[in-house]
């Protein structure tokens, strides 16, 4: 029988609203929309049980963000993104979270741990190929090391690439080997909190970005 694992409620990205912006981008993060697909308001205020005007605010502001695309002639559309979109963003993020980071290992609270290792328990425990529950126990992960920051301007900065990334590869597998290598990098960065050791949880951290830069940008280009 398979091992019960509670789940831990970690609020991702500020996504803990019932707002049909919220909903639109979890849509996008899981797949429901992907590039290039149109976003007819009508439709989505079917789909969202709202009126049009909500759905049309939330478009605006997703086409601010830069998740959406608007023009006269095909109206709302998903926006798609291409290689050196990929590669801005993880180069962003490989300068971002070690300063993130830094901070929660020397300031993390016990409870911050317990939540830490529940969430990597249910990630070792996730269903072989199950790609989207796996990412989001990711980001989770990531989360809550960088939303304890007092920079609120260099969470909201995170959070934005990290959609980005998630909205990208919504639809795209896992291989088997780089999830091991994944999971292993997570309870490495976790050792290192738990040590207090700034230095090795910044090194693991760091070849863990670019790992997942690697995969991804081979992926894009394939």
């Amino acid at each position: 029988m398979a091992k019960q694992v509670k789940t831990v409620q970690v609020s991702p990205l500020f996504l803990d609203d019932d707002s049909i912006y919220t909903k639109i981008i979890k849509d996008l993060m899981s797949g429901v929309f992907v590039a290039g697909d149109r976003l007819v308001t009508t439709k989505l205020s079917e789909r969202y049980n709202t009126s049009v005007n909500p759905v049309r605010e939330a478009l605006k502001q997703l086409q601010g963000e830069g998740f959406v695309s608007v023009s006269p002639n095909s109206g709302a559309r998903v926006t798609t993104f291409e290689y050196k979109d990929i590669r801005d963003v993880f180069e962003i993020l490989q300068l971002l979270e070690p300063y993130l980071l830094e901070w929660f290992v020397q300031e993390h609270t016990s409870e911050h741990k317990k939540v830490l290792y529940s969430l990597l328990e249910q990630m070792e425990n996730n269903c072989e190929g199950d790609h989207e529950t796996y990412r989001n126990l990711d980001t989770q992960f990531h989360w809550l090391l960088y939303s304890q920051h007092y920079n609120k301007s260099a969470i909201e900065l995170w959070r934005h690439k990290r959609l980005v990334l998630q909205i990208m590869h919504a639809n795209t597998p896992l291989s088997q080997s780089r999830t091991k290598q994944s999971l292993s990098e997570h309870k490495a960065i976790v050792a290192a909190i738990e040590n207090c050791d700034v230095e090795t949880a910044l090194t693991v951290l760091k070849t863990h970005i670019a790992g997942s830069g690697k995969y991804w940008s081979r992926h894009n280009q394939d």
